[in-house]
């Protein structure tokens, strides 16, 4: 293998420095050749490739330590540490860290990083490249300048070219110049990008993304909207499958989807009904099979022209899942074989609606959907009777149903979402408990009776829900304090399920608070050979009532819940939050 001489600063890479630069010096670690070589006797032995797609699961932050285990497999992650890389350079950055160096010094760091990272073989490991202004999951509300640092800038443009390799990019606020339109026309194999622009950004911005683009998706409430002078253009329309677009950036990719000419799916905010350009960017993506329309914070504060009542039949024809406000549903559903429905728009329980509301919507649009959607997904206070009856009548082909299962806490930060499949140990089964599956056993606890509808076959329900007990403590694994937490979490859960549907209540063990732990349960409908051939089985899954057309269903229950928890600005940094907040569900 060919040397290279880089030279780097004193304080560039001062811990890492010395085994990285060893590791390139260095052939990959092989079997001496007169040894035989046998099918593999250890993990270890396993392929580079087997190991790399293994790894592929394996989190950032959790890489450093496993290329610290032994020399083979610091091999095989050493250039995964690499693969993304994340720049702060702006002014206000270099202020809210606080670091033990001037200003110059800190953009000098900037660029030797750049040059170090885009020089062979560096260029191409480099896989996804961040430039933000605050870390990940940081709570930037506070602050809407964000002075970039031209320098900087200037060598990360020079330098995109060189990463042959890059598949996501994340570029927030730059200098909109012929520097970055010449850089970002040269990016060949992009997958995803991330932009978000200022108010003064101006020129036509030449978009490389070959899946995904996605335009001032942000969470802050104080934004502003790019100029009218401020526009894009795609260099691979008919490659874009997935267009996303907060508040601040929907209309301008309204206006640039006229020029476009495939995508799959818009994801973009409510505010793109009232567009003047809806009907020409809609006629632009004529095999569109997928719509979401979000809400912010912003939309109660602005009122856009009125919503039309429909569309015509020749606009998107291939639709077939909306995700929504429900009233916004009998807009897009008309002549079109949806075949999913979320209707809601936002992770907030305050955007949940009542009942009634959502009852007249689901009437209105049996009469233009007929028998076909399979999933429906409702944001809902409660689910009472009356809809239930109105679910089960007007969508027989149902197949799964989720209730309030996007339901967040509001916090800032990244959300890891984890699913508890059983309890930490197996229970005794009572001695009369009937339909004991036999084969491969199962703990009793992840089963749940439910009375159905004989009419509505759901082979999957998602119920959003407060729950007590937590899915893990701060105190040990084995503790009684551990288990009793966990005892508690699956008990609520198994009551919440078991109650539905008439006795559904989503906040029946906590207040409804958006602060408080959401979770997920989620009930899946038991095959009939998982049960022991006695008839039993049969008879669990067919169990009908003889006053109401009604049959008892078994499935196996699962938890979901979210860990939460921010991003820092060193690559794979994880700070935990207060443990007020800690355990927060979806």
């Amino acid at each position: 293998m060919t040397l290279m001489t880089v030279v780097l600063p004193v304080r560039s890479v001062r811990k890492k420095s010395s085994g990285f630069l060893k590791f390139w010096k260095s052939p990959a670690p092989e079997s001496p050749s007169n040894i035989e070589i046998h099918p593999a006797q250890t993990v270890l032995d396993l392929p580079t490739e087997i190991w790399l797609d293994i790894l592929s699961y394996v989190p950032e932050h959790s890489l450093d330590a496993l290329s610290r285990t032994c020399n083979r497999l610091r091999w095989i992650t050493l250039p995964l540490l690499f693969r993304s890389q994340l720049f702060f350079p702006f002014l206000e950055t270099f202020t809210f860290r606080r670091l033990d160096r001037t200003f110059n010094e800190y953009q000098e760091r900037i660029n030797q990083r750049v040059s170090f990272m885009s020089s062979a073989p560096m260029a191409g490991i480099i896989q996804e490249l961040h430039i933000l202004y605050y870390g990940p999951g940081y709570n930037r509300r506070h602050n809407v300048t964000h002075t970039p640092m031209e320098g900087g800038f200037d060598a990360l443009f020079s330098a995109l070219p060189n990463f042959q390799h890059l598949t996501k990019l994340i570029l927030q606020y730059p200098s909109c110049n012929d520097a970055l339109f010449g850089a970002l026309k040269q990016l060949q194999h992009l997958l995803s990008f991330e932009l978000e622009v200022s108010s003064a950004a101006s020129g036509t911005i030449p978009i490389p993304a070959q899946k995904e683009f996605i335009l001032n998706r942000t969470y802050s409430p104080i934004k502003l909207f790019p100029s009218d002078e401020f526009s894009l253009y795609f260099l691979f329309p008919a490659q874009l499958e997935v267009l996303v677009a907060g508040f601040t950036g929907t209309e301008t990719i309204a206006r640039a989807l006229n020029l476009t000419h495939e995508n799959a799916t818009l994801d973009l905010a409510v505010r793109f009904v009232a567009s003047p350009h809806l009907h020409g960017a809609l006629a632009a993506c004529p095999n569109l099979t997928s719509l979401r329309l979000r809400s912010s914070a912003l939309d109660g504060h602005v009122s856009p022209t009125p919503a039309p009542s429909h569309l015509p039949a020749t606009l998107i024809p291939h639709l077939t899942s909306f995700h929504g406000p429900p009233d916004f549903a009998l807009i897009f559903s008309p002549h079109r074989t949806l075949r999913a429905l979320r209707l809601w728009s936002s992770h907030s329980v305050s955007s949940v609606s009542a009942p009634w509301l959502v009852h007249g919507i689901l009437s209105q649009l049996s009469m233009s959907m007929g028998l076909r959607l399979t999933s429906l997904d409702l944001g809902v206070t409660l689910l009472p009777h009356s809809l239930f009856a109105a679910i089960r009548d007007v969508f027989p082909s149902l197949e799964r149903l989720a209730v309030n299962a996007h339901l967040d806490s509001f916090h800032p930060g990244t959300v890891v979402r984890h699913t508890l499949h059983a309890p930490p140990s197996p229970p005794s089964i009572p001695a009369d408990a009937k339909f004991e599956p036999t084969g491969n056993r199962l703990p009793a606890e992840m089963y749940v009776n439910l009375r159905l509808p004989a009419s509505l076959r759901i082979h999957s329900l998602r119920l959003g829900t407060q729950l007590a007990g937590a899915p893990d403590t701060d105190t040990d694994a084995d503790s009684p304090d551990h288990n009793s937490e966990l005892a508690t979490l699956w008990e609520s859960a198994k009551e919440v399920m078991g109650a539905f549907p008439n006795g559904y209540d989503p906040t029946s063990w906590r207040r409804w608070l958006v602060d408080r732990p959401w979770y997920v349960v989620e009930w899946n409908r038991v095959e009939e050979e998982k049960f022991d051939s006695d008839g039993q089985g049969e008879e669990a899954r067919h169990g009908k009532d003889e006053e109401e057309d009604t049959e008892v269903v078994r499935g196996r229950i699962s938890i979901e819940y979210g860990e939460h928890f921010f991003q820092g600005f060193q690559r794979g940094m994880r700070i935990a939050p207060p443990r007020a907040v800690r355990g927060f569900g979806i």
